[in-house]
């Protein structure tokens, strides 16, 4: 969908994902394949008890965190989209809380930039937790240096550039809502479905 077209439905959509976002139901993801690196909204990180919520992450923290065996599944999917065999990624795996235990998470995901050789340079998602207890957080990773867990920073991870504070970013966050739009609509769907109803 083009920039022009995207108007009022792309503000609209904007302001669903933020609110889905600063509440911690959806958690949005900026993954750079070639760094390394994958930048989480601090809101999901907070909510799963991870330290830093701020800094963006080695891969191998997250990668650690999945289930083994359901990384696999997870691995498979994201190579199959990455790899142009797959317009998406999709994948439902259980992932380590830090201190809450295994969560069923479902994640959607597409590479919004390639490199010049063909490769994945940057892929953009969303992770809805599933599970049905609460989250009860009971400590469990120190803050502080993180070695080689901790990411290089990125200069604008897409959830930043749904911030109201960056005006100066509106045609990029146009481009990626339009390239984006299905999946984000998919994901804030899941994320209405499991509100509880209201009355």
């Amino acid at each position: 969908m083009t920039i022009q077209r995207m108007g009022t439905k792309g503000r609209t959509l904007t302001l669903r994902v933020r609110e889905a976002v600063d509440a911690g139901e959806l958690g949005l993801w900026d993954l750079r394949p070639e760094l390394e690196t994958v930048h989480y909204s601090p809101q999901w990180k907070s909510k799963l008890g991870f330290p830093d919520p701020h800094r963006a992450d080695s891969t191998h923290f997250w990668r650690c965190r999945v289930h083994p065996a359901d990384l696999d599944g997870m691995l498979v999917a994201m190579r199959a989209h990455a790899g142009r065999t797959q317009p998406g990624y999709e994948a439902t795996f259980r992932l380590r809380s830090n201190g809450s235990g295994y969560r069923l998470m479902h994640s959607r995901g597409r590479v919004v930039e390639w490199s010049a050789d063909g490769r994945a340079a940057r892929m953009i998602g969303t992770m809805v937790d599933l599970t049905q207890r609460p989250f009860t957080p009971q400590g469990g990773l120190p803050t502080g240096p993180r070695g080689s867990m901790g990411g290089l920073p990125l200069v604008q991870p897409f959830h930043r550039l749904l911030s109201a504070e960056t005006p100066g970013n509106a045609s990029e966050r146009q481009r990626l809502l339009g390239e984006l739009e299905e999946m984000l609509q998919a994901s804030l769907a899941e994320v209405e479905g499991l509100r509880p109803a209201a009355g």
